[in-house]
């Protein structure tokens, strides 16, 4: 099988997971007698456009464990449909406006031997704040492959970001160190390649 089938089947697979979570979510919802909610805006938001992490393909295997970490609602925010060029599996979206989480991301370029970066730890995992357009972009630094989180304004980061971070660090060990003070600077997140 060449790579854009099983991409293709693991967008397949995505799809229809999503839907019979839903579906049995309301199933177990009824049985137990639980009280019925109304289903969230951003359940029914159409797709999110986004673009194709550049170096997901290289980090198919730890992108992977990324995702398979992550939760499929996001601290109460449904998950989102997502559509990129080219097609990867490794961007995904929760609630309207939605937060986007793109596994495979370059290095922030403010990080670089020498520079002074300011970097936020949450759940003992390194992320370096960036400002989009209209976002806040959060991507961590410590790990293999990069991964970024976009924050649309009026979205605080502080009540989505430490679930996320959890996830990643659950999937993948420390690359580097935000450490300042370590004997070897070779070993600094500022001289990750």
């Amino acid at each position: 099988m060449s790579d854009p089938v099983l991409r293709r089947a693991a967008l397949i697979a995505t799809a229809v997971t999503i839907p019979f979570i839903v579906i049995a979510a309301f199933v177990i919802n009824g049985i137990t007698g639980g009280t019925p909610t109304t289903p969230s805006p951003s359940a029914t938001a159409g797709p999110v456009t986004a673009a194709a992490p550049p170096l997901a393909q290289q980090q198919t295997a730890n992108c992977a464990k990324v995702l398979a970490k992550l939760p499929v609602s996001l601290d109460g925010l449904p998950p989102r449909v997502v559509h990129t060029t080219p097609d990867t599996p490794f961007v995904v979206a929760w609630g309207n406006p939605a937060v986007v989480l793109r596994c495979g991301v370059a290095k922030p370029a403010q990080l670089h031997p020498g520079s002074a970066v300011q970097y936020r730890v949450i759940n003992d995992l390194a992320f370096v704040l960036g400002l989009g357009k209209k976002a806040a972009i959060y991507t961590s630094v410590d790990r293999a492959p990069c991964v970024s989180v976009d924050f649309p304004a009026g979205v605080q980061p502080a009540t989505y970001l430490p679930t996320v971070a959890a996830a990643i660090k659950a999937a993948l060990p420390a690359v580097c160190s935000t450490d300042s003070t370590i004997a070897d600077p070779d070993k600094l997140c500022t001289r990750r390649s």
